[in-house]
């Protein structure tokens, strides 16, 4: 029975790591922006280092240093305003990125490893989301192995699926559409990002309550 449970926990916890990896946000911006106004390898990379963040909340919402987060909670309101003032930072670049001329638009954007990774990590609400689903699928006294693996899939469903659709992208042909409306690709971009700060700057200084 006990091998039963934890394989239901696994899948389980992958189906919901797919999910949530597809769900459209600024993640999936970031990753369509380096694959459209770069390449396909920057893009990958972007995508695995947004994979190395989910998987650095994964690990802290499952050990020791979950704990610590949720003992300070003041560290998770500078975290939200790291997140939302880079937020902003891609929105500026974003918006500036109006030229034709491809160089001129790489410059623009910072580099791919740091929008992937900073993008994830400065996000502290992947921790409660991890903190949630792991008080459902991790039985007491689980082992160090068992902690790391299930924070290894996280990372790497993530990293897996925006991969998978920085590849989709030039497979189907859609990278030649979204390169002629690069303009507006890159201003939907800024748009969606400033929504998301003000939406976490909002929660922090708790201007609705």
């Amino acid at each position: 029975m006990e091998c039963i449970v934890t394989l239901i926990s696994w899948l389980t916890l992958i189906g919901v790591c797919v999910m949530g990896a597809m769900s459209p946000g600024p993640s999936l911006a970031v990753i369509l922006q380096n694959r459209v106004q770069r390449n396909l390898g920057e893009a990958l990379i972007a995508s695995w280092a947004h994979a190395a963040g989910i998987f650095f909340w994964a690990l802290a919402a499952s050990t020791i240093l979950g704990g610590l987060f949720q003992r300070i909670p003041v560290v998770k309101d500078y975290l939200t305003l790291a997140g939302a003032a880079f937020l902003i930072y891609l929105a500026i670049k974003s918006w500036g990125s109006h030229s034709t001329d491809d160089s001129a638009q790489n410059i623009q954007l910072p580099a791919a490893w740091l929008t992937g990774l900073s993008i994830s990590f400065l996000n502290p609400k992947i921790f409660v989301f991890f903190t949630a689903l792991f008080s459902q699928l991790i039985p007491e006294g689980a082992s160090a192995a068992t902690l790391l693996g299930m924070a290894t899939v996280a990372g790497l469903v993530d990293g897996t699926w925006y991969s998978f659709v920085s590849l989709l992208v030039g497979h189907i042909g859609l990278e030649k559409s979204l390169s002629r409306h690069k303009v507006l690709l890159n201003r939907a971009s800024a748009g969606l990002y400033l929504i998301i700060a003000g939406y976490s700057l909002v929660n922090v200084t708790g201007l609705l309550v």
